[in-house]
């Protein structure tokens, strides 16, 4: 990200101008590309037009990601890397598993969200009608593939600065386990509640009744591929801080159910409300959340 700030930079001039419109150029490449995700999953432009509604007009994305962060870039590769994951489970051509390993790894130089399609990757594996020993395989090699650009970087920073990941890392760890979060697992639970409550305000309601439509038109291969990108979208479970912005790695999962949700409405009229509530809501929710203003 740094050095994409610095390529605009020189020519607008302005470093923090320069990363907004790098993170609104990824905004528009997550819409696309998230399109495509939810689109190959479905086979259906309708869930995928409305999925892509609900997730790029989330507070936390424009909140967060049309901001002087990073987080942005991270996201978008998740979600490329996530998309080819699902083509090479598919169809089995090994440039989607090439390509779905590069933006990982790319990913991961972004934010570590952008690692997470390979988890998702793994998993697709796993479920596959290949052989068992060509799985394991597959998988520990599109493991070392990915592990080579973040180790050559990481090897020239650490050379240049003598400070590593891991240093990072291992000190936003003991920052937040002093505090209540790691050392209260109540107060966890309840934070956590929190965060996903916000994370998905109006939405959770859309997503509750997509889950029915799921059970009512179940499709087995269209739940495994779900189910094997869902443990990527719960990894901020395990990051020392919580908050919205750690957690929206959830929301392309949640919109793609409500997504499927949405597009049983028959009604457009019930349809167009449900979305412009949906999109009110989450323009507001910094209000929202200052009138409803809980404890922890």
């Amino acid at each position: 990200m740094l050095f994409f700030s610095l390529v605009i930079n020189f020519f607008i001039g302005n470093f923090y101008t320069s990363m907004l419109v790098i993170n609104i150029f990824f905004y528009v490449l997550i819409a696309c590309f998230f399109y495509k995700l939810v689109f190959e999953i479905y086979n259906s432009k309708k869930i995928a037009m409305l999925s892509s509604i609900l997730l790029i007009s989330n507070y936390s994305i424009i909140n967060f990601g049309l901001a002087y962060l990073v987080d942005m870039g991270g996201w978008f590769f998740f979600i490329l890397s996530s998309y080819y994951a699902v083509k090479y489970y598919k169809n089995s051509k090994n440039k989607y598993f090439f390509l779905a390993i590069f933006s990982s790894s790319v990913g991961f130089l972004f934010k570590e969200y952008g690692a997470l399609g390979l988890v998702s990757l793994s998993l697709l594996i796993l479920i596959s009608n290949k052989e068992l020993i060509l799985k394991i395989k597959k998988i520990i090699w599109a493991g070392f593939l990915f592990s080579i650009i973040p180790a050559v970087y990481y090897l020239l920073f650490y050379f240049k600065f003598h400070y590593t990941y891991f240093d990072w890392y291992s000190n936003n760890l003991i920052q937040y386990a002093a505090g209540s979060y790691l050392s209260n697992f109540n107060y966890k639970i309840a934070l956590l509640f929190k965060v996903l409550g916000w994370l998905f305000f109006a939405g959770w309601p859309i997503f509750l009744y997509g889950l029915w439509e799921e059970k009512k038109y179940f499709n087995k291969e269209r739940m495994k591929i779900i189910l094997a990108i869902l443990p990527a979208s719960l990894f901020f479970i395990f990051w020392p801080a919580l908050d919205q912005r750690i957690a929206f790695i959830l929301v392309p999962w949640l919109a793609m159910i409500s997504g499927f949700g949405l597009s049983k409405i028959k009604n457009k009229y019930i349809l167009s409300l449900l979305l412009l509530i949906y999109i009110m809501v989450n323009y507001n929710i910094q209000y929202l959340m200052n009138i409803i203003d809980v404890p922890f």
